[in-house]
C-alpha cells in the first residue's frame, strides 16, 4: 500500500470522526451558551404578542456573560419593539449591532430579527434580501425559520404573487406546529384567509377563519382575534357583502382596545367608512373617515391611514358630485403621501382628482388620470418577478459568502487545536482536497441555461397558444385547463407567467380589451351595435362589471368614452359618466 494510499484510508475516517466531533461540541456550546433569562426572552418573542413581558424581562438584572450575549439580548428587544409598532427604534437598535462579528446562532437570529424590522418598516426588497440568507442556511431554530417564511410570504402576498405565498406560508405553519406553537399556526391561518380572499376563494377564506377563531379563543388573545376579524372585514368586502362586513367590524370594535391603540382605531374607523360609503350612507361615512383624520398623527403608520381616510372622503364628496370638496381631500391625500412604495394609495389619489375635474376642466382631469397611471404602472412593475429574480440571483452568492466567512472562522478555530499534533495538521490538508473536489463536481453539476430561458420560451408558447384561434375568448379559462392543454405543469406555467410581470387573468384580459377595442375601431363589425353586455360576453368576459372594470385599467377610459373618442365627440358630459358607473352595479 502506498503512502497515500496509507493517509487516505487512515487519515479520512479520522477526518469525518474530528469534525463530527468537533461541530457537534460547537452546537452543544451555541446552544447552552446563553444564560436562562436570556433563553426566556427568547421564547418570550416566540409566543405571539408576549413583546410587552419580554421588554419588562429585559429591563431586570440580565447578567451578561459576553459580548455576544448582550448582543442577542439587543436584537430580541429590537424585535419586540418591532412587533410593538415601534420598528423605527428597532432599526436604531440594530445599526449598533455589527453583524460581521456573529456567526453561529447569534448571526441566525440578527438576520431573522433584521427581515422582520425591514418588513414592518416597509422595506420590502431590502427585507426580502436579508430574509434570503436563510434559504439553505442550518436551521438554528425553528420557530426563526417559520417567522422568516411567514414574513416572504406576506411580501410575495404584496407583490401579488399569491402562488408563491401561499406556499410559503404553509411551510411556515407546519414549521410552527412542529415547533408546538398552535396559536402561531392559527395565525398564519390568518393570513392565508386574506390570502384566499383576494384570490376570490371565499369558501377556502371563510373557513381559515372559524378554524383561527376557534384556537385564538382558546388562547384568549384579543390582539389576533381583532386582526382576523379585519380580514373578516375585508373578505366580506370584496364578496359586496356589506352586512356581514359590517358585522365583523363591530367583532372588531368589542375585540380591540381602542382607548390606547390609535393604530386600531384609524383602521376600523376607515373599514367603517368604506362600508358607509358602499351601502351610500354618505353621511356616515363622512364622520367615520373625519375621525380618522382628527387622531393624532404619533402613531405607526399614520400617515398612510389618513392617506387612506382622505381617499375616501375624495370619493364620497365626488358621488355626492361635491366636486370641490373633493379636490381638496384628494390634493391632501397626495400631499400627506410621502413615501413612493404607496404608488398605489397615490394611484387612487390622482384618480378621485381626475374625477373631481372630468366636469369643469377636462384638460387638467386628463393630465391627472395620466399621474393616475404612472403611479399604477410604477406599483404593478413592483412585481414578484423582481424579488424572485433578485433572490435567484443573489442566493447562490449570499450562500458562497456565509459558506467563506464560516470556512475562516472554523481555520481560525482549528490552527490552535490541529498545530497540537501532526495528525491533526494531515487532517486540514486532507480536509482542503476534498472540499476542492466538492466544488468541481458542484460546478461540473451546473445547467447549460439559466431558469430564465426556459420561462421565457414557455411564455411565449402560452402566448402562441392563446393567439392560436384566439384561445383567450373563451370564457372558462383558468391555469389548470391551459396547463393541461399546452402539456405542462399548472406550477411551471404560473412561474413563468409571473417572471413577465404579469398574472394569469391580467394576460387574458388584455388579449380581451385588445378584441373590444379592434371591435370598436372596425364601423363596420357589427358588434360595435351590442349593449355592453352583449359585447363583454363576445370577447370572454363572464360579467359585465369587470369587463368595465378591465377595460379602464388598460385604457383609462371606460367603454363609452372610449367610442366617443375614436368618433371624434366631446368628451361626455357627467350624467353619461355616472350612466357608465352604473353599468358596474
Amino acid at each position: 500500500m502506498s503512502v497515500t494510499c496509507y493517509i487516505k484510508a487512515i487519515g479520512i475516517p479520522l477526518l469525518w470522526f474530528f469534525l463530527l466531533f468537533f461541530f457537534q461540541s460547537c452546537l452543544r456550546q451555541s446552544k447552552t451558551q446563553y444564560p436562562v433569562r436570556l433563553e426566556k426572552m427568547i421564547d418570550l418573542f416566540f409566543i405571539e404578542n408576549q413583546n410587552d413581558s419580554l421588554l419588562h424581562l429585559e429591563d431586570q438584572d440580565l447578567e451578561y456573560l459576553s459580548e455576544n450575549i448582550r448582543h442577542v439580548s439587543d436584537i430580541f428587544k429590537a424585535g419586540a419593539l418591532s412587533e410593538s409598532g415601534r420598528a423605527d427604534s428597532a432599526e436604531i437598535i440594530l445599526q449598533g449591532i455589527r453583524p460581521e462579528e456573529l456567526q453561529g446562532r447569534d448571526l441566525y437570529y440578527y438576520n431573522g430579527i433584521m427581515a422582520l424590522t425591514q418588513f414592518r418598516l416597509n422595506q420590502l426588497q431590502e427585507s426580502f434580501q436579508t430574509a434570503s440568507a436563510f434559504v439553505g442556511s442550518k436551521v438554528y431554530d425553528i420557530r426563526c425559520h417559520a417567522l422568516i417564511e411567514r414574513v416572504m410570504a406576506r411580501i410575495m402576498y404584496y407583490y401579488e404573487n399569491y402562488e408563491h405565498a401561499i406556499g410559503l406560508l404553509h411551510q411556515s405553519e407546519e414549521h410552527y406546529r412542529e415547533a408546538g406553537l398552535e396559536k402561531s399556526a392559527a395565525v398564519n391561518q390568518k393570513f392565508l384567509a386574506s390570502f384566499y380572499a383576494e384570490l376570490g376563494s371565499f369558501d377556502e377564506a371563510t373557513k381559515k377563519i372559524k378554524e383561527a377563531e376557534t384556537t385564538l379563543k382558546k388562547y384568549d388573545d384579543n390582539e389576533e382575534l381583532y386582526y382576523l376579524y379585519i380580514v373578516g372585514i375585508k373578505t366580506y368586502l370584496n364578496l359586496q357583502q356589506t352586512d356581514s362586513a359590517q358585522y365583523y367590524a363591530k367583532l372588531a370594535m368589542e375585540t380591540a382596545d381602542f382607548t390606547h391603540d390609535q393604530q386600531k382605531q384609524a383602521s376600523i374607523y376607515n373599514y367603517l367608512g368604506t362600508i358607509e360609503s358602499l351601502q351610500e350612507n354618505y353621511l356616515m361615512a363622512i364622520r367615520s373617515f373625519e375621525k380618522v383624520i382628527r387622531i393624532d398623527d404619533n402613531f405607526f403608520g399614520s400617515e398612510r391611514q389618513k392617506s387612506i381616510a382622505l381617499i375616501g372622503l375624495a370619493s364620497v364628496y365626488n358621488k355626492l358630485n361635491r366636486y370641490e370638496e373633493a379636490k381638496k381631500y384628494a390634493m391632501q391625500a397626495i400631499e400627506t403621501i410621502k413615501d413612493d412604495r404607496w404608488e398605489n394609495l397615490q394611484h387612487d389619489a390622482y384618480s378621485e382628482l381626475s374625477t373631481a375635474f372630468l366636469p369643469t376642466d377636462q384638460v387638467k382631469a386628463q393630465v391627472f388620470l395620466d399621474s393616475a397611471q404612472v403611479s399604477g404602472n410604477k406599483y404593478h412593475q413592483l412585481s414578484a418577478k423582481g424579488i424572485v429574480d433578485f433572490t435567484e440571483k443573489q442566493i447562490e452568492l449570499d450562500k458562497a459568502a456565509r459558506e467563506i466567512n464560516q470556512l475562516q472562522r472554523v481555520k481560525r478555530k482549528n490552527r490552535i487545536i490541529f498545530h497540537t499534533a501532526l495528525v491533526f495538521l494531515i487532517v486540514v490538508n486532507i480536509t482542503f482536497i476534498l472540499i476542492s473536489n466538492m466544488r468541481k463536481r458542484v460546478k461540473n453539476k451546473k445547467p447549460h441555461y439559466s431558469l430564465e430561458s426556459k420561462e421565457s420560451f414557455l411564455f411565449n408558447d402560452f402566448k402562441a397558444w392563446l393567439e392560436d384561434g384566439k384561445r383567450y375568448l373563451q370564457p372558462d379559462l383558468d391555469l389548470s385547463r391551459v396547463a393541461s392543454e399546452m402539456g405542462t405543469n399548472r406550477s411551471y406555467l404560473s412561474k413563468a407567467i409571473n417572471s413577465q410581470g404579469l398574472r394569469f387573468t391580467e394576460i387574458i384580459n388584455k388579449y380581451r380589451i385588445q378584441e373590444a377595442i379592434s371591435i370598436f375601431e372596425n364601423k363596420n363589425d357589427h358588434r360595435n351595435n351590442h349593449p355592453i353586455n352583449e359585447l363583454a360576453l363576445s370577447v370572454g368576459f363572464n360579467t359585465k362589471s369587470v369587463f368595465f372594470n378591465s377595460f379602464r385599467k388598460e385604457t383609462g377610459m371606460t367603454p363609452r368614452q372610449f367610442k366617443e373618442k375614436i368618433q371624434h365627440t366631446k368628451i361626455p358630459d357627467n350624467e353619461n359618466i355616472q350612466k357608465d358607473e352604473s353599468e358596474t352595479t
